[in-house]
């Protein structure tokens, strides 16, 4: 046997004697204590608000995938709000609940290709860059589902004051504008509250600009509860987010509780060797601590993917191995989930797509839901388990 085949023999087995112990649990939980004790303080007080944030590539980007898990912890711990959104527009899917429509064109461009941008681009919280120079702009945002009305909305910009003004309609005046009045101004955040739900708002230009950047919008209600805001950018590598200081300088503004970490499949493609793969997610992570320092942070494995042939992309195999060896994060393997070697043989087996890459999405339910129930199952052991001194 030859160094080539040997070496890929004793990373297929590796992987697979990982995959039996850690497909339904989470590695390393006992750096979630501190996450899971917030929960048991909002589930004993019913008062305030928790926030998870889930950053990724295009798999968390899938409604599907974050609406499985969005629901599965507001039913147990309260819905919250809706959370982060952001106007993709070009996206069609129907899995979505929300809608942005505007009078004018937006120029729209990912963080991993910001030459296709104009240079006075953004690219902020959402991982996209969003602009446009009219100065006659409305911004329609449209929610369908009654579960994610909300009254206080947080408009996400670096220009301070404003560049932007939300508005209503009034009912008996379908043409006339309302505008709200912010209720605070912090750093890129302006903060609007109704006392009645809406289900929809415009925003509108607050005054003269050369170009406005909208970097995203947070929806909450006034309701105790879990706040799920995912931020996946289609074609995106970790190394994309690093590069983009202006990402981690807004995070804080989501206040989050967990971070969430979801990257691999775009390095895997472009072959990324693995040490760099772990550096950048290194570098995130430390990203994240230095902005949110009170924030748990896990990791994710990328899922299983497979190239023209339909043979397996060794290099997520190989991520996933380096991954879930660690002992310093919480690591969930949805690689394993996923099938790896074994789903890589029967691609309708894990309900992978045309495309070898990404999920229909029924599969996407179904990680979702795979990695809450993982999550939730750890907090019950721990809350069954826990001290009786613990705070």
């Amino acid at each position: 046997m030859n160094c080539k085949i040997m070496s890929e023999f004793l990373l297929i087995a590796s992987c697979l004697a990982i995959a039996d112990t850690t497909a339904e649990k989470i590695k390393n939980a006992s750096f979630l204590y501190p996450f899971f004790e917030k929960l048991i303080q909002l589930e004993n007080t019913k008062k305030g608000k928790i926030n998870v944030l889930h950053i990724g590539d295009s798999h968390v980007w899938s409604p599907a995938y974050s609406k499985a898990i969005r629901r599965s912890l507001q039913k147990q711990f309260g819905n919250g709000g809706r959370g982060f959104v952001f106007p993709y527009f070009k996206d069609k899917n129907s899995a979505r609940t929300i809608t942005f429509t505007s009078n004018v064109p937006w120029q729209n461009c990912r963080n991993n290709a910001p030459l296709t941008c104009d240079p006075d681009t953004e690219f902020g919280m959402a991982g996209y860059g969003l602009s446009t120079d009219s100065e006659q702009f409305v911004l329609t945002m449209e929610i369908g589902d009654a579960q994610e009305y909300f009254n206080t909305i947080k408009i996400v910009s670096s220009a301070t004051p404003s560049i932007f003004r939300l508005a209503t309609i009034d009912n008996a005046k379908p043409s006339v504008f309302r505008t709200l009045e912010y209720q605070r101004q912090e750093q890129f955040v302006s903060v609007y509250n109704r006392n009645k739900p809406l289900s929809k708002i415009h925003l509108l230009p607050a005054k003269k600009q050369a170009r406005y950047n909208l970097n995203g919008i947070i929806l909450e209600n006034d309701a105790p509860g879990v706040i799920y805001h995912n931020i996946g950018t289609l074609g995106s590598q970790a190394y994309h987010f690093n590069a983009t200081p202006l990402f981690f300088e807004q995070l804080p503004v989501l206040s989050p509780d967990l971070v969430i970490i979801s990257f691999g499949t775009n390095e895997a493609f472009d072959e990324v060797p693995a040490e760099k793969f772990i550096a950048q997610i290194d570098l995130l992570m430390q990203n994240v601590r230095n902005m949110c320092p009170n924030a748990s942070i896990m990791v994710t494995t990328p899922p299983t993917s497979l190239l023209k042939r339909g043979e397996l992309n060794r290099h997520s195999l190989e991520y996933s191995t380096r991954l879930i060896q660690r002992t310093d994060v919480p690591l969930w393997d949805l690689y394993s989930f996923t099938g790896g070697l074994e789903g890589a043989k029967d691609p309708k087996a894990i309900q992978i797509g045309s495309d070898n890459v990404h999920y229909t999405a029924q599969g996407y339910t179904d990680q979702g839901r795979a990695f809450i129930n993982a999550l939730l199952n750890e907090y019950k052991y721990y809350k069954q388990n826990r001290t009786t001194g613990a705070k």
